[in-house]
């Protein structure tokens, strides 16, 4: 006799004991787990005939483990029996069956019925395996035992037809359909588009005595909960066949399985792609924006720039941001599809970002003929904690929209707080335009990716930044909402919820530098690595500017060349993505070598994912900066690096006079204006009224030409700061001519 294993599985020990004990009466050999996680393991070492699982246990419980064996195709043979004496109902009874278990059993039970039932399980698994060695031998011997085979098959999960060649069904082991059904024809189980299936493997089981197996959908009415069946036809074997047997097991939920995994497969190879080209997009935008930005600000340099000039520059930069502000808001986006977008929050004025804000757009609005009006509640808290640049792209999004639909009238900002309890506070910005409104239908969809109402679509955009927008409200706690009228305007109301906090953060003016702090000492050597000869030329010549040896590298190769052959340079910059050798292999090179290894390493990259920034710090690499690269964070972060003084500029405003000379606008130039011309333009500064200070700096144009053309550069730069730190200076020591 071939040994048999019963699987026995529950969390409790003295269970266990008294199970084993039980069905030691049996020739059986008894294998016990306590937990489903350890029965899963001991399935891939015993071929079980039977599974006798507690339905109550932790982690995993007996209908979860049943799932997992009848999901198996090695284990799903495996009859289950449900052993409890927790869940007595008959609601918990039907779970069990409906999970494939062929018995439901309540503890205290009778333990000569369930040795009885056990058996049947023990005579069935010898048989089967008994089958499978000599299956050609007993053929005749089956028909001779077919009562004790209908015993053992009538408690098999899988339903089992004995079929004449018509499809006229002589037997089936369910007991609640046997009699029922026997005499009826297979086919009315099937669909019309499966019918052929069927009879298709009929037809080769009885005129090419051959077993055939095929997958269709089925419905059984005792399977209340399945639909897809594998069907295995075997003929019965002698000189004229004139039945077979037909064994259909249920497998809709390995179809769902595989559905789902399929699906799964296909939406993960969906974000690779997208991911990828996304990726890879940024990056060949960022790479030759490297090189515009940074000319841009090299051009800043220059003495000999008009005013127009400027201007232009102003006109590349902002276009570069807002091509830039593009491409990065469709990787927020694909970063918020995929889970990955976390808030990062830091101390904050929000009054300072609100300050910002208005001074960004005050003269695009005034050039479209639009009032801007910023209104504060007085109960806004002067530091909060939040991700300020989440914030700041969420306002700038709201307002530029409001500036691009908007073609008279007004744009109106009001904030305030509408709820606080002690650690935090609700707050809400209003953001009102007379622009051209939005249909009510499209309402809904405006803050769907890629989606514009009909109004917008004439307008330049991608269709994103509102569905990055709300999405950001949404991981601050709060939302956007909006009230339209088609050709009235529109009102965006955006709330989130921020940390209150007392501490003041320090604050660092950005400075602009103009050389280096030698004290005798040679110029830092610096050495660049880059394979874009523009994005090359363009940091040397950044660095250079201010006093920097350099020495300029195309790739790789060359660059490990010039550090063990010429003087070893203070610091390295080197790319990222380059063709022979990218930057982390050129980075593990340099900290292999004793001579260089301790040389600072900053790398930049037009491909800032985390991945490659964590692989750069892994490698060796100091620091890490994004494409295009402003030249003051460069200087930074060479600073910090090797520790060098700059010679900054001054922080007064220099004007342009001649066409090549920039002179201060100073107090003594200001005092030359009659105190009541002063007087008049520091209250509009303060007021805050742009109309007003435009008119104040006209009349002083007409005063004095020279002067009133440094004011009115001044406060097209919004510097108001600086020029009333030099009209307080004038009032306080000057009387009124007159």
């Amino acid at each position: 006799m071939p040994e048999v294993y019963i699987l026995i599985v529950d969390d409790m020990p003295k269970n266990l004991f008294a199970l084993e004990k039980v069905l030691n009466n049996l020739d059986v050999i008894v294998i016990k787990a306590s937990s489903g996680q350890e029965a899963l393991g001991l399935t891939l070492q015993y071929d079980f005939a039977l599974a006798i699982l507690d339905v109550q246990m932790p982690e995993m419980d007996g209908y979860e483990l049943a799932n997992f064996l009848l999901g198996d195709p090695a284990t799903c043979r495996i009859p289950i029996i449900f052993l409890t004496a927790a869940f007595t109902d008959e609601q918990h009874s039907f779970k069990g069956y409906e999970r494939g278990a062929v018995d439901y059993i309540v503890k205290p039970f009778d333990q000569t019925i369930f040795l009885s039932k056990v058996r049947v399980f023990l005579e069935l698994a010898r048989y089967r395996i008994s089958l499978e060695h000599t299956v050609e031998e007993r053929t005749s011997a089956l028909l001779e035992e077919s009562n004790k085979l209908r015993l053992l098959i009538e408690n098999t999960p899988d339903c089992i037809f004995n079929l004449d060649h018509e499809g006229n069904i002589i037997f089936i082991n369910q007991l609640g359909a046997n009699k029922a059904f026997i005499g009826t024809s297979v086919y009315q189980f099937f669909n019309q588009n499966n019918i052929a299936l069927e009879k298709n493997a009929l037809h080769k089981v009885f005129t090419e005595n051959k077993i055939v197996e095929f997958e269709s959908n089925m419905k059984l009415p005792w399977h209340e909960y399945s639909n897809f069946y594998n069907h295995r036809l075997v003929p019965i074997v002698r000189e004229n066949i004139t039945e077979c047997i037909q064994i259909s097991r249920d497998i809709t939920h390995l179809k769902i399985a595989d559905e789902a995994r399929l699906k799964l497969v296909q939406a993960e190879a969906n974000n690779q792609a997208k991911s990828k080209f996304l990726a890879s997009m940024s990056h060949e935008i960022r790479t030759p924006m490297n090189a515009v930005l940074g000319y841009a600000q090299l051009m800043r340099r220059e003495g000999s720039l008009t005013r127009q000039q400027k201007e232009y520059l102003d006109i590349i930069d902002r276009s570069g941001e807002h091509l830039l502000l593009l491409i990065d808001s469709v990787l927020d986006m694909a970063k918020i599809e995929a889970g990955q977008m976390k808030l990062t929050p830091v101390k904050t004025s929000f009054a300072n970002i609100l300050n910002d804000i208005e001074r960004m757009f005050l003269l695009s609005t005034k050039k479209k003929g639009l009032k801007l009006n910023v209104n504060y509640s007085d109960d806004l808290p002067d530091w909060i904690l939040i991700d300020a640049n989440k914030v700041r792209q969420v306002l700038i999004n709201l307002l530029g929209n409001a500036l691009k639909f908007s073609d008279h009238g007004k744009i109106e900002l009001r904030t305030g707080v509408f709820k606080r309890d002690k650690s935090k506070v609700w707050l809400y910005v209003e953001i009102e335009d007379n622009g051209c409104g939005i249909e009510a239908e499209k309402l809904s969809s405006i803050f769907n990716v890629f989606e514009q109402a009909e109004s917008g679509a004439k307008q330049v955009g991608a269709g994103l930044g509102l569905a990055v927008s709300n999405e950001f409200a949404q991981l601050m706690g709060g939302s956007i909402n909006v009230q339209s009228e088609l050709s009235k305007g529109s009102i965006f109301r955006f709330e989130f919820i921020a940390e209150l906090t007392l501490d003041e953060p320090k604050q660092e003016a950005c400075q602009t530098v103009i050389g280096i702090n030698l004290d005798h000492n040679e110029p830092p050597l610096v050495l660049v690595v880059e394979d874009e000869i523009d994005n090359l030329n363009m940091i040397g010549k950044m660095l250079s500017s201010v006093g920097f040896n350099i020495r300029l590298v195309t790739n790789g190769q060359d660059a490990l060349n010039a550090i063990s052959k010429e003087d070893l340079p203070s610091i390295i910059i080197l790319d990222l993505k380059m063709q022979d050798m990218d930057g982390i292999e050129v980075a593990q090179h340099i900290r292999m070598q004793s001579k260089s290894h301790l040389i600072p390493i900053l790398m930049i990259s037009a491909s800032p994912s985390p991945l490659n920034i964590e692989r750069a710090i892994n490698n060796g690499v100091n620091k890490f900066l994004c494409k295009p690269v402003r030249e003051h964070l460069l200087f930074d972060e060479i600073k910090n690096l090797i520790h060098i003084d700059y010679i900054y500029a001054d922080n007064e405003i220099t004007i342009e006079t001649d066409g090549q000379n920039h002179i201060p606008l100073n107090s003594n130039m200001l005092e030359t204006l009659t105190l009541s011309m002063r007087l008049d333009l520091l209250k509009a500064i303060k007021s805050g009224y742009i109309n007003t200070i435009e008119e104040c700096v006209t009349k002083i144009e007409s005063y004095n030409g020279s002067i009133g053309h440094k004011l009115r550069v001044i406060t097209e730069k919004f510097d108001y700061a600086t020029l009333i730190k030099l009209l307080e200076s004038t009032i306080e020591q000057t009387h009124d001519p007159k």
